[in-house]
């Protein structure tokens, strides 16, 4: 009599159970990292790439984080949408994807014309790299004395504590608010602010609102 196939099955799996082995499942697309989030309650909602509505309803919803945050959700909504199962099943230029290419259009030009027209745009408007977190950490106790604006003191604690693979665009000043300004944009705001074009020299508060702003126009290992 031929064994039951069902229960042969059952049987593997409960062996491989008990020897400790995770049992193998069938993968489900939507629990890739490029269908989920890792922080829901700060992620921005209402992304898409449906169609062309959805693709400017996107760039619009992500108009005011940093670019890095920016360029991170329109890369990924891109392959998200060239990697959709509509677009592998139907030939290009079909109705049933022509919304998904549309929005892929518009996202292809963000990312070969605006994403570097807008950086090469920061930089020239006098781009300000961070001074290291050790250098923050070492000056925390002098920032957290000085008559310097209570935003700038939160910053720099911030910073000082700021996870090692983490990135300033991706940290918002309001967790609750993930449309509104993260970290990258509100430092490079009060630093131009503090810092007009052609004065760069400064002694007191000035120096020290810089600083806490992780940024200095004197080389850090001459910080004290």
């Amino acid at each position: 009599m031929p064994k039951d196939s069902s229960k042969t099955k059952a049987k593997a799996s409960r062996q491989t159970a008990i020897a400790g082995k995770p049992v193998a499942k069938p993968k489900d697309p939507k629990a890739s990292h490029l269908y989920t989030d890792d922080n829901p309650a700060t992620t921005i909602h209402g992304t898409g790439f449906k169609d062309e509505a959805a693709a400017h309803r996107t760039l619009e919803l992500i108009s005011k984080r940093s670019l890095v945050y920016q360029f991170q959700t329109v890369n990924t909504l891109f392959n998200r949408a060239k990697h959709h199962p509509a677009m592998k099943k139907s030939i290009e230029g079909s109705a049933n994807t022509a919304g998904i290419e549309k929005a892929m259009a518009i996202f292809r030009e963000w990312i070969d014309v605006t994403y570097p027209a807008q950086r090469e745009a920061l930089r020239a408007g006098g781009f300000k790299p961070l001074l290291s977190k050790k250098c923050i950490e070492r000056v925390l106790p002098s920032i957290e004395e000085a008559e310097i604006s209570g935003e700038a003191k939160e910053f720099a604690k911030m910073y000082a504590a700021f996870p090692k693979a983490k990135r300033l665009g991706n940290a918002l000043v309001d967790d609750s608010k993930p449309t509104e300004a993260d970290w990258e944009v509100t430092r490079y705001a009060a630093l131009d602010g503090l810092v007009p074009v052609g004065k760069e020299e400064g002694e007191g508060a000035w120096k020290m609102k810089l600083i806490a702003w992780a940024w200095s126009p004197v080389k850090e290992a001459k910080l004290p």
